[in-house]
């Protein structure tokens, strides 16, 4: 099937409407309003900003976080005016005023720039595995899919106390990394987890971060099980956590062959929220792919041909992962539309419509 051929109506109609299994992130959330106060007086003042030329003012708010910029906007109407024409502020209040919403609720929002918020928006993959990143980890204000939400233990989140026994660092010198607040609900990667009230958190790669900077290196802090002192459970979330990636593994995770002793994700997605790509052609949440789902049923149903499930699962990975990584794959228009093109699942609708 040649993309070029395919009609907005076909889009719609392979285009999965049905995202329960993707709604488990931050959500329920007011977004941040613009000010509707319009007047303008001609004597109102920045202060000492008012020295800078308009170019040099605009390029020193962009280096501000969203607090501070609201601080601004309050201090006179020319700072509301001066803020507001802002593209970073511009783009965020229009396009994802709710990830502002959770940056400040929970207490994030004053680590990150206006201009690394705009570079996210406007940014497509994921920076894991380059596929397409549909969700923002709030902490490190990183694009991340839905399946490296789920595997990849750098974005996973743990309490500070956890985090000083797993990394060895002192509460001073946790301090050095952002401290979140969870927002009180019901959360689920896979498997539902609940928050209430509000807990203290962070991000185990800003932690593993923090820990080779204080000591030089991880290896050494490689967990040893000792009588009485480190249950099992216990030790396999700190060898992981040890184990977590800095860099980018730049490959589909549910590829991989799976991990052993992998524990429950305690607080999955309580730091991720759904992010749009700022596109020329307009704001791309992603769209899943109908036809991968009659791919995952014809595996179950003993229907999926041989040749099409060793394409989807490598040697030594079992199926069962893989499958059902493809219906929680979100992807950009441009990436739907070459996908599909030889998506099995597609094929098959198409063949039964014609049918029709």
């Amino acid at each position: 099937m040649a993309s070029q051929n395919i009609s907005e109506e076909l889009v719609s109609k392979l285009t999965c409407t049905n995202e329960l299994g993707l709604d488990g992130m931050i959500r329920n959330i007011p977004p941040a309003q613009i000010s509707t106060i319009h007047r303008w007086s001609a004597s109102s003042s920045l202060g000492l900003l008012d020295i800078l030329p308009p170019e040099l003012l605009l390029l020193t708010l962009n280096f501000l976080d969203f607090q501070s910029l609201s601080r601004i906007s309050r201090v006179s109407l020319k700072g509301k005016a001066v803020v507001e024409t802002l593209p970073a502020y511009r783009e965020m209040m229009k396009h994802a005023p709710k990830i502002l919403t959770a940056l400040g609720k929970t207490g994030l929002l004053v680590h990150h720039s206006s201009s690394l918020l705009r570079q996210t928006l406007r940014s497509e993959k994921c920076v894991s595995c380059f596929d397409f990143g549909a969700f923002l980890f709030l902490p490190t204000c990183e694009r991340v899919c839905f399946e490296c939400l789920h595997q990849n233990h750098a974005f996973r989140m743990t309490t500070p106390a956890i985090a000083k026994r797993c990394f060895h660092l002192t509460h001073s010198q946790l301090k050095r990394i952002p401290i979140m607040h969870s927002i009180p609900g019901t959360y689920s990667v896979r498997f539902h987890v609940s928050c209430s009230p509000s807990c203290r958190l962070v991000s185990v790669k800003q932690a593993k971060q923090l820990a080779i900077e204080v000591h030089g290196s991880i290896e050494h802090l490689a967990p040893r099980t000792r009588s009485g002192k480190m249950p099992s459970r216990e030790f396999w979330v700190f060898k992981h956590f040890h184990d977590a990636p800095l860099e980018p593994l730049g490959c589909d995770m549910s590829r991989l062959p799976e991990k052993s002793n992998i524990t429950e994700d305690k607080f999955a997605s309580m730091a991720s929220i759904r992010i749009p790509y700022l596109a020329e052609a307009g704001a791309d949440y992603g769209r899943l792919c109908r036809g991968c789902q009659v791919t995952y049923d014809h595996y179950w149903e003993g229907l999926l041909p041989t040749s099409v499930l060793s394409e989807l699962a490598p040697p030594g990975v079992g199926p069962h992962r893989p499958l059902l990584a493809i219906l929680a794959r979100l992807r950009s228009r441009d990436r739907f539309l070459e996908h599909i093109r030889h998506c099995y699942g597609v094929n098959r609708l198409l063949a039964d419509w014609r049918e029709d």
